[in-house]
């Protein structure tokens, strides 16, 4: 076995502009897509003739796929390599965009959105393990908050030009216009990161394992979208939901087995590890249910059309554009899970604020309570992010950057559900007892963030009490 195979004794340090460039087009490919889609919802129902339920199965098809496959890709990018991972993931998402692109009709379309879900998820599940082994140690917050730069462009980007693409060309160049950029990042993975050492090319990747894995994954997530959207009763929701612990199930008893084993559980004995990882989710549920309930808010509360809504929640991600950067310096020069966790803090004043909003808040009160979220979320992000990345080792970044998208992306579906359900019950059992419909609204509103107060204060908790990374550590503390 060769030394290029291996990984070891290789200054990937060579690598680091071009990872950062094809990491960069898979990360916007990804963002922009999720967040360009949902425009087109009402257009692709009317003009493909079939029902708003329906129709949305254009959104959960993506989703569920993506979630049901980081962390197998993230593993098999160990064996196979980062290039694999890209090559192919760039080459499927072309393909799954041209063919939604030329869906004849709905069932055709949900189909390429599972194609171009595979080929997402072989970008997302490695994106962050990439750029930490091509940047030192020294480097990688300011690395990774160029690509959490990108993300922030492609959610900001999408409504807006998602909307101008329809009115101009029709919903399907919404499709198209990912194959350039995609051919782009498939030529350079192929011209750039053709020789990037392979991680673990020796590492077995267990079918059972693997299997197990994904549908317990995938019945997670169809437990939790089909309930929360109120397409499946509660006794079909509790059915797949064991459905799929049964499926977790198996996957730990083949994890018992080092002949069948995928991650290797051992990654979350790291304490660092496993805190970064409970604080990303908790942060990421808190965000969800801000950013599924505030339109609505927006809407319904203040009567702002869907125009002026937008505008009020890209504040959001325009912080986080603008933040990433100093908080990717910070990460390196300071202690990472210090920046993080005022990052926290500064979300849960936003929480507080949040809650204390009432139908005659004026847009000033709004905006200042979206600016202390979207501040949190930019201090938060990259430095926990990087000391996630920084706290394992070399042959362990697949799995780690799988993991951690699928931690981020849990949280964002936990958040939706939760916020769903209780806003639901909370406003319905209002309604029924003779409230007004508006302070019935509040009530579930309100119910929300007093529960969400209490999950972001535990990622403050988790996000604190994580621990150091090695290389925060002194130099008599290295082991």
């Amino acid at each position: 076995m060769t030394v290029e195979q291996t990984g070891e004794a290789v200054d990937t340090t060579k690598y680091r502009g071009k990872s950062l460039l094809i990491t960069g087009l898979g990360t916007f490919l990804g963002t922009l897509d999720a967040s360009i889609v949902n425009v087109s919802l009402p257009t692709i129902s009317r003009e493909l003739g079939t029902t708003i339920d329906m129709v949305g199965w254009v959104v959960l098809s993506y989703s569920i796929i993506i979630i049901s496959l980081l962390m197998v890709f993230g593993a098999i990018s160990e064996k196979k390599g980062f290039q694999f991972s890209y090559t192919y993931g760039y080459l499927i998402f072309v393909i799954g965009s041209a063919l939604c692109g030329l869906s004849p009709h709905i069932y055709f379309l949900i189909f390429s959105r599972v194609i171009q879900g595979i080929g997402a998820s072989l970008m997302i599940a490695v994106g962050p393990a990439l750029v930490t082994r091509s940047f030192p140690a020294s480097e990688r917050g300011r690395a990774l908050s160029v690509i959490g730069m990108v993300v922030s462009t492609g959610l900001m980007l999408g409504p807006p030009l998602g909307g101008y693409i329809i009115s101009w060309a029709g919903w399907r160049w919404i499709f198209y216009v990912n194959i350039p950029t995609g051919l782009l990042g498939f030529y350079f993975t192929l011209k750039y990161i053709r020789g990037f050492p392979i991680s673990n090319p020796g590492r077995k990747i267990s079918l059972p394992g693997s299997g197990s894995l994904s549908l317990g994954m995938f019945c997670l997530m169809m437990a939790i979208l089909l309930y929360s959207r109120a397409v499946v009763g509660l006794d079909s929701g509790i059915a797949i939901l064991v459905l799929s612990v049964m499926f977790f199930g198996l996957f730990l008893y083949f994890e018992s087995n080092p002949k069948t084993r995928l991650i290797g559980l051992d990654i979350f004995r790291n304490r660092v590890f496993s805190f970064s990882g409970a604080a990303m989710f908790l942060v990421f549920v808190s965000l969800s249910s801000v950013t599924i309930l505030m339109p609505f808010y927006l809407e319904q509360i203040k009567h702002l059309t869907p125009d002026r809504v937008g505008l009020f929640l890209m504040t959001i991600p325009v912080c986080g554009f603008f933040l990433a950067p100093a908080a990717g310096y910070l990460s390196d020069k300071l202690q990472a899970r210090l920046i993080s966790t005022s990052g926290v803090v500064i979300m849960i004043i936003g929480i507080l604020l949040l809650r204390r909003l009432s139908p005659l808040a004026g847009t000033s009160e709004i905006i200042l309570v979206l600016l202390f979220i979207g501040i949190g979320m930019g201090f938060f992000s990259t430095p926990n992010t990087s000391s996630i990345m920084g706290s394992v080792k070399k042959i362990q970044l697949g799995t780690a950057a799988g993991i951690l998208a699928t931690i981020r992306s849990l949280g964002l579906t936990f958040g939706v559900g939760i916020a769903i359900a209780v806003f639901s019950f909370r406003r319905g059992k209002s309604l029924n007892d003779g409230t007004e419909t508006a302070l019935a609204f509040m009530t579930g509103y309100q119910s929300v963030y007093n529960l969400i107060l209490f999950v972001i204060i535990a990622a403050a908790i988790f996000s604190l009490v994580r621990g150091k990374n090695l290389a925060e550590k002194p130099p008599n503390t290295h082991q």
